[in-house]
């Protein structure tokens, strides 16, 4: 059909920033993270829905759980999440996150786990040109290498602009050219069952990146808030299974030398790994800080999570 100038022009979605200078402001990418359970079930609800779920395994007739007490349903949930019950009631808890304050790579490091929905924040056809920089605690404490890092972003970023610009080179095609560091948000769907694997997996301080073992904290405290029940299957304290299997047989992923927590599983050679370092000491070329910032907001969650698990403990209802 033709065009018709007599037509009022809708009001598109996102904002036009044709000619605007980009910005860019740097932050560390753990700080930024930002982790929110947006929606679960009622807990008492679903902790009554569960009570049902598993007893009428045994029942001759409908499951009455006002015959049971709050104990016995936060213990009908713990058995749930202990393996102790049918693990199929954990598929009626369903969570919708909020993760935010993540780049790209740690984006595909969210939807390959192919238990979930995803929702993406768009870039295709919304302007960049003002994201933030999420920069790793290692590349900030290496001062020349930092500076050129801001250097390559901000000409990105420039490129990009002078592109879409053109008004002949589309938002879709010049999105191509900036680097994966800037910030993005996504929304993330998945039942309590298949949030826990994902926790228990990306926890694992040898393997996975720093992103991911954060993320898994703050999932897990976010969790624990609503289901103080389900601690029974969150340890972020234990070690790295998969990497202690895998280290010595040659299918592993062996870039550091184990921490703490893993260390005393091990027997090994200095030259099994990519890095002759922990992954601690591998925090740039002037670190300043004896304690990293990844251990301060680790050991600060571990100490969140540790106090919601006391106090539920301390209410008598496990």
């Amino acid at each position: 059909m033709p065009q018709d100038l007599n037509l009022e022009p809708i009001t598109l979605p996102m904002k036009l920033r044709f000619g605007e200078t980009p910005t860019t402001s740097f932050i560390n990418n753990l700080c930024a993270l930002d982790v929110q359970l947006i929606d679960s079930p009622d807990p008492e609800t679903i902790r009554r829905a569960v009570y049902c779920f598993v007893k009428s395994t045994w029942a001759d007739k409908p499951v009455d759980f006002n015959s049971a007490s709050s104990k016995e349903l936060s213990k009908t949930m713990e058995d749930v999440f202990a393996g102790r019950a049918l693990p199929a009631a954990q598929e009626l808890m369903g969570l919708t996150f909020l993760m935010g304050g993540i780049d790209t790579q740690t984006v595909t490091h969210l939807i390959r786990h192919r238990a979930g929905s995803f929702a993406a924040q768009c870039t295709g056809d919304r302007w960049l040109s003002h994201e933030r920089s999420l920069v790793p605690e290692a590349v900030q404490n290496s001062p020349e290498l930092y500076e050129r890092w801001k250097e390559h972003v901000r000409e990105g970023k420039q490129l990009y602009a002078d592109m879409v610009d053109t008004k002949k080179i589309s938002l879709m095609d010049a999105r191509h050219i900036l680097p994966k560091c800037l910030e993005t948000f996504y929304y993330m769907r998945m039942n309590i069952g298949d949030a826990l694997r994902f926790i228990k997996q990306r926890q694992d301080k040898q393997i996975q990146p720093d992103e991911d073992n954060i993320i898994a904290a703050l999932m897990a405290r976010e969790i624990l808030k609503v289901f103080p029940e389900a601690h029974v299957a969150i340890n972020l304290r234990e070690p790295a299974w998969h990497y202690i299997k895998t280290f010595r047989n040659g299918t592993g992923t062996n870039l550091y030398w184990p921490d703490d927590d893993s260390e005393k599983q091990l027997t090994y050679h200095p030259d099994d790994t990519i890095y002759q370092a922990t992954r601690d000491e591998m925090n740039g070329t002037s670190q300043k800080n004896e304690t990293s910032n990844f251990r301060q907001i680790w050991n600060c969650l571990l100490a969140d999570i540790d106090a919601i698990v006391e106090n539920y403990k301390s209410r008598g209802n496990f």
